[in-house]
């Protein structure tokens, strides 16, 4: 059976990247989670999916020009529910202060807009929590694949895809080949651009897949018996129970 991530956290229950979803996909007993990380103006490391915190709490600009200080001003749960009012962005530390132990860690670093040390700290805060099996560093950027792995070829790395125009040339190529050529440890395909012969390409070539968003009851059950390693879901609570019905 494959692994279940809980995609931001346990994001229908609680707001999206903030310790209670993650805390609540820890009582839904998900096997890991999935998260996005991005680098503010003085250098810590934060976690939210977007670029800027407009859509995600009371404030406006973006990430890369606010200070970790004016970050923790804003309220990132009011948004989702008045129950969750005063919820901040945490940071990739405080993160995995709780979450260290889970059986897989996907972190998604978000390409810089502008250049900067993200990828390289996210290493050094990898191996600082002594996490580094059960981790699996993933983008959008090939580019940022080559990085991790110039600084430490062992980590694993997961390169994501969707259909847009690079997608269609990674599955054009074919993407256990484009996979071979990053020394990608993992495919993440968006859920409905995998094939039961691609995953046994994949396979065959030691890579792992981990399709996102995977929330549908055919969807969990047609990527099980495809042999998809890891469903990475905005609901894993109804993801763990699909897997315990197919048992």
């Amino acid at each position: 059976m494959p692994l279940v991530l809980a995609h931001r956290g346990a994001n229908k229950v609680a707001p999206q990247n903030t310790l209670p979803s993650f805390k609540k996909a820890i009582e839904f007993n998900s096997d890991g989670f999935e998260t996005d990380v991005h680098l503010c103006k003085d250098g810590e490391i934060v976690i939210c999916h977007n670029y800027t915190v407009d859509a995600t709490s009371n404030g406006k600009g973006s990430i890369d020009e606010m200070t970790l200080a004016q970050l923790r001003q804003l309220d990132f749960g009011s948004y989702f529910s008045k129950d969750f009012a005063g919820v901040t962005l945490p940071t990739l530390a405080e993160l995995l202060e709780i979450t260290k132990n889970m059986k897989l860690i996907n972190i998604e670093i978000k390409p810089p807009l502008k250049e900067n040390d993200l990828v390289k700290k996210v290493v050094e805060e990898v191996h600082k929590f002594g996490i580094e099996k059960n981790t699996i560093i993933s983008c959008f950027d090939p580019e940022c694949i080559r990085q991790v792995k110039e600084i430490d070829k062992s980590l694993k790395t997961g390169l994501l895809y969707e259909e847009d125009d690079l997608g269609k040339e990674i599955m054009s190529f074919g993407v256990a080949k484009y996979c071979m050529q990053l020394n990608a440890d993992a495919a993440h395909p968006e859920y409905f651009l995998i094939s039961e012969n691609e995953i046994n390409d994949l396979h065959s070539n030691n890579i792992a897949v981990n399709p996102w968003t995977v929330n549908e009851k055919e969807d969990i059950i047609r990527l099980t018996n495809w042999g998809c390693d890891a469903l990475i879901s905005d609901v894993p609570d109804f993801c763990l129970k699909v897997l315990e019905e197919m048992r």
